[in-house]
């Protein structure tokens, strides 16, 4: 395998990742990974590998406690997979010797490993005995089945969501609410929309108690990976608007035929309206006519468990040398 700048192999690297099997598709593409590594992440050295038979995608660096590691670009929440390519076993044979001779690690991080996916079956037949193996915590995602249109999606919700998205129809038309999906491709579009965004979140319940993406590190991540969202024409965007300005917003993004949710919120003003549950429908509603198969929600919160019926369950393997 040779050494790359990750960003500069971006396209193939993404192609391989849509060709990976049992993965987080999209939390492995370029625009996810790069932009975490940039914001989210302390400062390390590249550590990236393209083969025969596909990528490793990681970051080496040193611990405060003085030993070197390797681990995955995006660590923020694990979700991120490394190991990238469609023939798994010849690609983490690869791998696993690269590994082997290189010696700038004592620990390794590889994460978004399905417990019985073909990439840890491959790396729990190839690696040196002698390496000790430990598995990090699970992290689950909610996700949604989206055949059969938006009329079959609500058919397999509670009754009592569909009742409650019926109340906030009839709430947020009475008080003038309308919706509008945007769509961007150029950069100043990208920082435009962006703005939009950050406008409606500085308003929001999120920005109050400091969990939004109005500053810190979470400002730069959207704003990093949004650019390159709108460029590949994956970005997906609804906004509800009354007395003609921005009162909420959802974003999401289409790779592969499954939607990921990224963020949603509205003016905390305005909660009794139920916007935030009418944005997931717009959005499901043009999801289904675009013909999207999954709609992934990310990772654990109560509410996902009422807008979908399926879990993806991850894991991290840690290795020792």
């Amino acid at each position: 395998m040779e050494s790359i700048d990750l960003a500069a192999h971006a396209d193939d690297f993404d192609r391989e990742v849509a060709a990976t099997p049992a993965i987080d598709r999209f939390c492995s593409t370029s625009a996810w990974v790069l932009a975490a590594a940039a914001s989210l992440m302390p400062p390390r050295a590249p550590f990236s590998f393209r083969g025969d038979h596909g990528y490793l995608a990681a970051m080496r660096g040193i611990h405060p406690a003085g030993f070197p590691y390797i681990e995955p670009l995006e660590l923020a929440w694990g979700l991120a997979a490394p190991i990238v390519g469609r023939d798994v076993d010849a690609l983490v044979e690869e791998i696993v010797a690269v590994l082997a001779t290189r010696r700038e690690w004592q620990l390794a991080i590889l994460s978004g490993l399905t417990a019985s996916g073909p990439q840890r079956r491959a790396l729990d037949r190839l690696l040196p005995v002698r390496w000790e193996r430990r598995r990090g915590t699970p992290t689950v995602r909610h996700v949604a089945s989206l055949d059969g249109g938006i009329d079959a999606f609500l058919a397999r919700r509670s009754r009592e969501l569909r009742k409650s998205l019926r109340k906030s129809q009839r709430a947020a038309a009475a008080a003038g609410v309308t919706f509008e999906e945007v769509r961007t491709s150029s950069e100043a579009e990208a920082t435009a929309l962006y703005g939009r965004i950050l406008a409606v979140e500085a308003r929001s319940w999120k920005a109050r108690d400091g969990v939004g993406i109005t500053s810190g590190p979470m400002r730069s991540f959207y704003g990093q990976m949004l650019p390159r969202l709108c460029a590949y024409g994956q970005q997906r965007t609804w906004f509800a608007r009354a007395h003609d300005r921005d009162v909420g917003y959802i974003l999401g993004a289409v790779f592969e035929a499954e939607y990921r949710g990224l963020q949603f919120s509205y003016d905390d003003e305005l909660a009794e309206l139920g916007i935030g549950g009418l944005l997931q429908y717009h959005q499901i509603a043009a999801l289904c006519d675009e013909r999207v198969a999954r709609y992934d929600l990310g990772t654990e919160m109560d509410y996902k468990r009422r807008w979908a019926e399926d879990v993806m369950e991850t894991e991290m393997l840690v290795l020792v040398r």
